[in-house]
């Protein structure tokens, strides 16, 4: 007779950067890599008013358990434009501006954006989320 295994679900998360091609494309691959179903996207265009080249809908965040933001300050848009219900959000603080990362590592002046992300992007996302890790659903409840 066997023996009935329950199978365990993945915990699905949903990561949301400003255009959804760099930050958040990034740690969901990375997240996947640990055994979490992702999904990414973001909420703001290259020019004011415009949509993200790779936006997140309210179905995305409707499906995620857990919400990673990869900038504070995009919480306030997530927030605006969607429904987070009782949603778990994990916030973190990492910029895509080389401009500003060049203020704490000043020879990142003239990297190349491969360099950009090797040394910088990269980086500074896995030693983000490291504190939240493991990821559960309902805040562990």
């Amino acid at each position: 007779m066997k023996k009935n295994k329950k199978v365990k679900e993945k915990v699905k998360v949903l990561c949301v950067c400003a255009k959804g091609i760099n930050r958040s494309q990034y740690l969901a691959g990375y997240l996947k890599t640990k055994g979490y179903e992702t999904r990414f996207g973001g909420v703001e265009g290259f020019n004011i008013g415009e949509e993200a080249p790779n936006p997140i809908t309210q179905q995305d965040l409707d499906w995620a358990d857990v919400v990673i933001i990869v900038r504070e300050r995009l919480l306030k848009i997530v927030a605006r434009r969607f429904d987070l219900g009782d949603k778990q959000l994990v916030v973190l603080d990492v910029t895509d501006s080389i401009d500003l990362a060049v203020r704490e590592m000043p020879e990142l002046k003239d990297v190349t954006p491969l360099e950009f992300d090797k040394f910088w992007r990269k980086p500074r996302l896995r030693e983000a989320i490291k504190p939240f890790l493991p990821l559960t659903k309902n805040n562990g409840k």
